[in-house]
C-alpha cells in the first residue's frame, strides 16, 4: 500500500490576524463578562466596602487578552481564603 505525503505549511501572518482580530476579541470579552459576573457574583462580603469586579479586552502586540480584574483593598486576602475569582473561570464556562 503506497503512504501519502502531508506537507502542512503554516501561515504565519493569517495566525496574527487571528490572534488580534475583532471576532477573536468578541469572544474574549464575552467569556470575561461571563467570568467577571460569576466572580461578582461569588466574591465574599468584606466588612469595608465591596470588591469591585471589572471585565475588559486589550489587544496586545500578538494576541489580544481577556482581563479580569478584582479591587479592594483586602482582595488578596479575599481570593486566598475564598478562591472566587479561581471558581468564577470553571462557574464560567464556555
Amino acid at each position: 500500500m503506497a503512504r501519502a505525503t502531508v506537507r502542512i505549511q503554516i501561515d504565519y501572518e493569517g495566525v496574527g490576524r487571528l490572534a488580534t482580530g475583532d471576532e477573536l476579541r468578541a469572544d474574549l470579552q464575552r467569556r470575561a463578562e461571563r467570568v467577571g459576573a460569576a466572580a461578582q457574583a461569588a466574591a465574599p462580603e468584606m466588612q469595608e466596602g465591596a470588591i469591585e469586579v471589572d471585565a475588559t479586552t486589550r489587544r496586545g502586540r500578538d494576541r489580544v487578552r481577556g482581563i479580569v480584574t478584582a479591587r479592594h483593598p483586602g482582595v488578596l486576602h479575599a481570593e486566598a481564603k475564598h478562591r472566587f475569582l479561581g471558581r468564577a473561570i470553571d462557574a464560567a464556562g464556555n
